[in-house]
């Protein structure tokens, strides 16, 4: 039921679910019939009981962006009882650790956004990470590692970890969503406009509208949370009417290392003695990652068939993209040639790269399937600001926050969204506490 709620195109009526645990329909989900150590329960219970006892009931919050930092950000307000509505523009939920499946009979699937979580560099995040696992939806992926530079082979030292949502990444933000308090809006690219002092108690909300469903009013919000930072760019309509000068001038100054990707299927498994393989040097053309997806926990395929992700190099698709603003204007048509560039150019350089490293002299099998992608916002370079500042930015008077990866120590990581969208809510509840006690 959970799967078909979210892929709706429209409201997703999650407020039916009378059960509001994400983890109650699986027999591991408890911490009393399948245990964690316990110092993680402990530390559970401790960080739930020192959380400020604000009152959450009857505030409406808004969402924009269903990665990480909004997934983790809605999942922390639902559980206060905050009433939660996230807009998505995309087809599914999960940012950069949605799942690209193809629309066909043969359901290729990629992971073709993050493709692992390493190894939890703070405690807080740890914890949750280790509650993802023991609720199911993430597994370790214990593939075979290694850095390929200039054509030698160096493998990763045994034991250090990579974990992955399963049965894909998506599933890490589809169970943080799953909440009685959360409904999830897709195929929706959201208009926010500020409304100010027009109810009796005075505060602020915001009117939220369909960008293109000739601008259908999609609900008033105490508070918003933009988790995508493109949305305050020139170019998205998202925040283009809110009053949020000094933020969209901040995000202005956050540069994007370039990334392209190759989802490719191939006929038969590759001759490769290897599941995750880092390309540096320059020697492997504009290769810069690899990942035999299908070796991961859950994508598993009974047809034979194999599918890869294949990432580029920064400096390569920086010159990609360049050439092909100098060809081409027109952005709808520059994007479809991007999207085919990097088909062709990471195809061509993953196969040259395999013939090197693969273990016998079998042929290249057929290819099957293979798309190109470009992430516009996929790896952050925040400004010093960004880096030293807290994980989330807010305007109190406007009844703002933002949150994501760019945000907070550990940039460009899933870490870094979590712990930014954590901040964001914990920011949210306090002020909105505070705020019902100056209206009294």
């Amino acid at each position: 039921k959970f799967s078909l709620v979210l892929n709706s195109p429209k409201y997703s009526p999650l407020s039916k679910i009378k059960n509001n645990n994400p983890l109650s329909h699986r027999k591991s989900a408890s911490p009393m019939t399948k245990p964690l150590n316990w110092l993680l329960f402990m530390s559970v219970v401790s960080s739930i009981s020192k959380r400020p006892l604000q009152v959450a009931q009857g505030l409406k919050v808004a969402v924009l962006g269903s990665g990480i930092a909004g997934s983790t950000a809605a999942r922390e307000l639902a559980e206060r009882g905050t009433q939660v509505t996230v807009f998505e523009v995309g087809f599914g939920i999960g940012g950069r650790t949605s799942t690209r499946i193809t629309r066909d009979n043969d359901r290729y699937q990629f992971d073709h956004g993050a493709q692992y979580i390493g190894k939890p560099k703070t405690t807080e995040f740890g914890t949750a990470l280790m509650i993802w696992e023991q609720g199911g939806y993430v597994k370790e992926w214990k593939g075979r590692f290694a850095t390929v530079s200039d054509g030698v082979v160096t493998h990763d030292e045994p034991g250090k970890p990579h974990y992955v949502g399963y049965p894909g990444m998506h599933s890490i933000c589809r169970n943080l969503l799953h909440h009685e308090n959360i409904r999830v809006v897709t195929q929706t690219r959201a208009c926010a406009t500020h409304l100010e002092n027009n109810n009796e108690s005075g505060s602020f909300r915001w009117s939220i509208a369909s960008h293109k469903n000739k601008k259908k009013a999609l609900g008033e919000f105490d508070w918003l949370v933009a988790s995508d930072r493109l949305s305050a760019t020139d170019n998205r309509a998202d925040l283009r009417n809110a009053p949020l000068p000094e933020f969209k001038s901040r995000v202005k100054n956050i540069a994007n290392v370039p990334s392209l990707t190759l989802m490719v299927a191939f006929e038969r498994p590759l001759e490769l003695p290897l599941d995750g393989i880092q390309f540096q040097g320059g020697s492997s053309g504009a290769l810069g990652w690899a990942a035999r997806d299908t070796s991961k926990p859950g994508r598993e395929r009974s047809d034979g068939r194999e599918c890869w992700v294949v990432q580029s190099e920064p400096k390569k698709a920086q010159s990609i993209l360049d050439s092909i603003k100098k060809k081409e204007k027109n952005f709808e048509k520059r994007r479809d040639l991007v999207r085919e560039e990097a088909k062709d150019i990471l195809l061509d350089d993953f196969i040259s790269a395999v013939s090197k490293l693969s273990a016998t002299d079998s042929a290249i099998p057929n290819v099957c399937s293979a798309v190109g992608h470009r992430w516009s916002a996929a790896f952050p370079i925040p400004t010093q600001e960004a880096e030293t500042d807290d994980d989330n930015y807010f305007e109190r008077q406007q009844n703002f926050v933002a949150c994501g990866d760019y945000m907070g120590k550990y940039t460009g990581r899933i870490e870094g969204a979590y712990l930014s969208g954590k901040a964001a809510a914990a920011t949210i509840l306090k002020y909105a506490s505070i705020n019902q006690n100056e209206a009294k």
